[in-house]
């Protein structure tokens, strides 16, 4: 297989009205083609960039004023192809998946703390199967879809990692019963829906005093499903 022949290149810089260098860029056949890069009059680092054949092509890199990381990136014919990182205030805030330029792959976002406030899998643009949610590393809430839209039971957690409500949805819709529990994972309410629309009130549930009653299965559920680091 025959290698193709280096492309010729020009360096074209730019300078602020003051003559301090700005920028520069490489062009070939009159587009860019090769590094870009963008700084401050003081020499810092505003955008890195890699181009070919006029579209953006390789590695980017932005930054803020004080030389902090905003965003990094990667592209493959002028769409973004690869991990995106994003940063707030230097700190890493999200990382997303792409493939050509569509969200494909698992998206985590992260507080300042550093710890994961959401983590959910994207298939061609949209959220699939289960996503989390959390606060302080604990699980706030479990969410299920299906091309995009809410599928099968949502759960809500108290700010104790114990489960709160349960939601069941059809086809982004609440279709199914739910429910509404107390601190020690009994049902205290329950209400019905179909396909969106709610089939009457909330009802109150009276708490069964039974030896061994089912009350223990959703203690044992609450525990189980407080966020593990990993």
């Amino acid at each position: 297989m025959t290698e193709a022949a280096p492309v010729e290149t020009t360096l074209v810089e730019t300078r602020d009205a003051l003559g301090n260098l700005v920028g520069h860029m490489h062009f070939a056949n009159g587009v860019p083609h090769g590094e870009a890069m963008q700084c401050t009059p003081e020499g810092t680092t505003l955008l890195r960039a890699m181009y070919a054949h006029g579209v953006l092509d390789g590695p980017t890199q932005t930054f803020g004023t004080e030389g902090a990381p905003v965003q990094a990136s990667h592209y493959r014919g002028g769409k973004l192809d690869g991990v995106m990182s994003l940063y707030q205030d230097g700190r890493l805030a999200a990382r997303q998946h792409y493939v050509l330029g569509v969200l494909h792959g698992e998206s985590v976002t992260y507080a300042p703390s550093g710890l994961v406030t959401s983590r959910m899998k994207m298939e061609a643009g949209k959220p699939e199967g289960e996503a989390v949610f959390m606060h302080d590393g604990v699980v706030t809430r479990r969410v299920r879809y299906a091309r995009g839209q809410f599928e099968g039971e949502t759960r809500e957690y108290d700010m104790h990692g114990g489960l709160a409500a349960s939601l069941p949805y059809r086809a982004g819709l609440l279709h199914g019963t739910a429910r509404r529990y107390a601190p020690d994972g009994a049902v205290t309410h329950e209400r019905s829906y179909k396909l969106g629309k709610p089939q009457g009130e909330w009802r109150a549930v009276e708490a069964e005093a039974q030896p061994g009653d089912g009350a223990r299965g959703p203690r044992l559920v609450s525990k189980l499903e407080k966020w593990v680091r990993g």
